[in-house]
């Protein structure tokens, strides 16, 4: 392999598909090995896919080998099938458990559980998968929890936490989103608390808890080289950064 899926939405099929036969040979190759990726979370606002996508192209020129980035977007592509439309899976997962999922999903059988709880599902089993196969950065999707509990003997998973002020992320909107003010930290809030009250439904975590992470980032004093470049030196401090034969 000798190119990198860099696309923040849309998900080239044939280069996943490439890069898990290629992880799956690898990973049966040497058992012995943990599985090595990283998780990055963010603020709303925050710099997030800049920042996966300088490490990921670090961590591939470090280790020898094509690391592959995912994002929520991508997962979101990935889970998707006849019976669940991507653009409901969006929509499920950017809102809040109701109280109508909770009393369906308490009373019914799986397979008529809520299309909140069967998005979240879907995307815990893709998550764990990915981990397994390793040599990837997940950013978002609750990623930092869900792989939280994984054998510190056959995983080995960096989480990462990248933070700023509001007034730092309303500014950084305003000039991405070409918006003003008002509209820029309305947007701020609603994505923010719509993104927290999500995870913390379905994991019992708050994305905001530091316990979670290894490293944190003010994203208002350390750019995204700078962040990648850290990681990259935390991985080679643990020893994460060996080539494969």
């Amino acid at each position: 392999m000798a190119r990198h899926q860099f696309s923040d939405t849309v998900l080239d099929l044939n280069f996943y598909r490439d890069w898990l036969a290629h992880r799956q040979k690898a990973r049966a190759k040497d058992k012995t090995r943990a599985s090595r990726f990283v998780t990055i979370s963010r603020e709303f606002g925050c710099e997030g896919f800049e920042i996966a996508e300088k490490l990921v192209a670090r961590l591939s020129e470090e280790t020898g080998t094509d690391w592959n980035l995912f994002t929520r977007s991508q997962i979101e592509q990935l889970i998707g099938n006849d019976k669940i439309a991507p653009e409901m899976i969006h929509e499920v997962s950017e809102s809040p458990w109701s109280f109508k999922d909770w009393f369906v999903d308490a009373l019914v059988p799986d397979y008529l559980q809520s299309p909140s709880t069967q998005v979240f599902e879907k995307m815990r089993k893709l998550i764990l998968n990915l981990a397994d196969k390793g040599d990837c950065v997940i950013l978002g999707a609750g990623s930092q929890v869900i792989t939280q509990r994984l054998d510190p003997k056959k995983f080995f998973g960096a989480h990462i936490r990248v933070v700023a002020s509001h007034l730092w992320r309303t500014r950084r909107m305003e000039r991405l989103q070409k918006l003003g003010r008002g509209d820029a930290e309305q947007m701020l809030r609603e994505r923010q608390d719509s993104r927290d009250k999500f995870m913390a439904d379905f994991t019992n975590f708050h994305a905001a808890d530091p316990s979670l992470y290894h490293l944190i980032f003010n994203n208002a004093r350390n750019e995204a080289s700078i962040i990648a470049e850290t990681v990259v030196a935390y991985l080679r401090i643990h020893g994460q950064l060996d080539r494969e034969d």
